[in-house]
């Protein structure tokens, strides 16, 4: 990059005493107490110095400084030079700490002396109604051929160079123009610095007039020169159109830019391409990048006409080729920021379909692609990169967002199609099974709802479709417990009825009581409302005549085995055993000869019903062996017949008549 020409600082000193003056009455900013002035390349330059820390917003102290600017120069005015009375002055203000090496915040702004006049000459309604239509007139006249004439001047000011002015020679300022030097008038009246007449500027006795003072005298005449320049820009115009019709194309290459001489231009590109370097330092804004691409562009159009015959083409040429690369990286940076601007905004108030984040993700990606074209040895590189890295982070964070939307809709698609398919299984199940089926399916509708992050398209509705399939996971849940409630208590029925029937096939009576109580039990527990609510009403219709049947033949168990110890206790001694045997319609008991023929002989006559009983001759033994025959019938409520050893009938016990019978 060029090195930047030493600025001018000669006849600031007036403006930089009234800045510090400034600042110390107002106690803008603490550490702020004046501003270097100076002129490069011209513009003026306005640096802004203070101790840490860093201005937290910079703009409105730059603005304020910017309007402390425009009252203070029509004050105490701006050096004799050129560039103080050039049509616009382009003035940049640099906010900088003391020990830093470079501006943290620039401002850029256009003053114009005409500001200064509206400060020094303030327009009343009494002033505007004064002048006289035909001085209107005249001034309209007068301002509508100047201004035509400044325009002009300035385009053919930039093709060609001006001849030298024969007043400076004379030792008239560099503000004068030669129309004042010879004294030209425009229809008769001396011209001002503004191009119209004296005539046309008379104010009326109670107009506001300039204060006296050597300083608003040189400046008057400084700016009084901007419409005598114009003459004399008009002079040289005519020049140079006699040398283009004198001598035609030689005349023509003669007159480009860099042909004769020196080349101005070169020194005047390096200025504006150097402030635009210096723009760019450290973390330039979005008005800096367009301020450091006017200037290059600037540079490029001072050397683009400069031909290939002129003696300085080759230099050039090479500065031209460096200021083209730096203005195309520097368009990159403009172009990507523009584009990542408008991806940001459509970014704004989420959620949205992912349509618009692919959309979005390609203008990030263009972005990026703008970024990544800057190369390495371009002064906005750095600035570059940390764009670049900031894009890249936005596009991998739209790039989830994508993923995200995909994903939610998926996860909402199947968890619909899931819902729908539970709703169908809880109308048609007619079994445990099914019930249990439809249950997981409302379970795996809810967890595919419940994957949906808030902030994509479908969460508010998923949230909706949650509630609803929670309410109905509720109703299956419900159901699906009875349904398993009465399953178990069916199997325990079933299960429990199998082992009563084993413990029966075994005589063990007791056993096979037990579990036809838990058989019945579990029967009766099966809900109603179930699906095996029926199938539990046929197993009590078997299960409870069942448990009847086993009370009934624990019972008889009992009395047989009281009877059968009985006679065990009173045949123990005898020759042969007492015996019990139970058959399908009586209780058969086998008496040893011993107990057998007394009981024979011991029977009394019937009675009137066929019954009769046994004298009082019978031993205490046999005495309660009768007893027990007695109760053990009446306790099964069946008839026990008793029998000798040798299978001879001795007597027949019946319950229903209250005696024992002969047959």
């Amino acid at each position: 990059m060029t090195s930047l020409s030493s600025p001018t600082t000669t006849g600031f000193e007036p403006l930089q005493q009234a800045f510090a003056s400034y600042l110390k009455d107002t106690n803008l900013y603490p550490g702020l107490t004046q501003l270097d002035c100076s002129e490069r390349g011209g513009r003026l330059l306005l640096l802004a110095e203070h101790s840490a820390p860093e201005v937290d917003d910079p703009n409105d102290l730059l603005k304020e400084l910017e309007a402390a600017f425009r009252d203070l120069v029509p004050a105490v005015g701006l050096p004799d030079a050129d560039w103080a009375v050039a049509g616009a002055l382009s003035v940049r203000i640099y906010l900088k700490l003391k020990a830093a090496a470079q501006p943290y915040a620039i401002h850029t702004f256009t003053w114009q002396p005409e500001d200064a006049v509206a400060v020094v000459f303030p327009t009343e309604p009494a002033v505007a109604e004064a002048i006289a239509p035909e001085s209107a007139q005249s001034l309209g006249q007068s301002s509508g051929q100047a201004s035509g004439q400044a325009a002009e001047a300035k385009g053919w000011a930039e093709a060609m160079p001006l001849p030298p002015n024969p007043a400076d020679a004379d030792g008239h300022s560099g503000g004068q123009s030669r129309a004042e030097a010879t004294g030209s008038s425009v229809d008769g009246a001396p011209v001002t610095g503004l191009g119209f007449s004296d005539a046309a500027l008379a104010l009326p006795d109670t107009a506001v007039q300039p204060p006296e003072g050597p300083g608003w005298v040189q400046r008057g005449q400084r700016w009084a020169g901007l419409g005598m320049r114009s003459l004399r820009y008009y002079w040289s115009y005519g020049l140079a159109a006699l040398i283009l019709v004198g001598s035609g194309a030689f005349a023509y290459a003669l007159s480009r830019p860099c042909v004769v001489g020196s080349c101005d231009r070169i020194e005047q590109a390096a200025e504006f391409s150097d402030l635009a370097q210096a723009t760019l330092v450290g973390s330039p804004n979005g008005d800096d990048l367009v301020t450091a691409q006017a200037d290059l562009q600037t540079a490029i159009d001072l050397l683009d006409p400069v031909p290939s015959w002129s003696s300085h083409y080759d230099a050039v040429q090479v500065d031209l080729q460096r200021y083209q690369d730096s203005i195309a990286s520097l368009n990159a940076i403009i172009q990507g920021q523009a584009i990542a601007t408008e991806a940001a905004n459509l970014s704004q108030n989420p959620p949205h379909p992912v349509e618009r984040w692919v959309k979005v993700h390609l203008l990030w990606q263009q972005a990026i692609d703008w970024l990544a074209s800057v190369p390495a040895d371009s002064s906005a590189y750095d600035y570059s990169q940390q764009k670049l890295y900031e894009y890249r982070a936005n596009h991998s964070a739209i790039g989830r967002r994508i993923v995200a939307e995909e994903e939610a809709e998926a996860n909402f698609s199947t968890a619909i199609q899931t819902g729908d398919l539970a709703r169908q299984r809880m109308e048609t199940a007619n079994s445990l099974a099914g019930w249990q089926l439809a249950t997981k399916e409302w379970q795996a509708a809810i967890k595919g709802l419940s994957l949906i992050p808030q902030g994509t398209m479908v969460y508010n509705e998923a949230q909706a479709q949650l509630k609803d399939y929670q309410q109905q996971l509720s109703r299956v849940t419900n159901r699906a417990t009875l349904e398993e409630a009465g399953a178990s208590n069916y199997h325990q029925a079933v299960q429990a009825a199998r082992a009563a029937a084993a413990y029966e096939a075994k005589g063990q009576w007791t056993l096979a009581l037990q579990q036809w109580r838990q058989a019945v039990a579990s029967a009766q527990q099966i809900p109603t409302d179930t699906i095996l609510a029926e199938e539990g009403a046929v197993l009590l219709e078997t299960y409870q005549p069942a448990l009847a049947n086993a009370q009934t033949r624990l019972r008889n168990a009992v009395a047989l085995q009281s009877l059968t110890t009985t006679l065990a206790q009173l045949c123990e001694f005898s020759a042969t055993p007492c015996t019990v045997r139970e058959d399908p319609s009586q209780i058969r008991v086998i008496l040893s000869s011993q107990y057998a023929e007394p009981l024979r002989q011991a029977i009394t006559p019937p009675a009137a019903d066929g019954t009769f009983a046994f004298t009082n001759q019978l031993s205490a033994s046999a005495q309660q062996l009768i007893e027990q025959i007695i109760t053990t019938s009446h306790q099964v409520d069946r008839q026990v017949a008793v029998y000798d050893a040798h299978g001879g009938f001795v007597a027949r016990y019946r319950p229903d008549l209250g005696g024992f019978i002969k047959n």
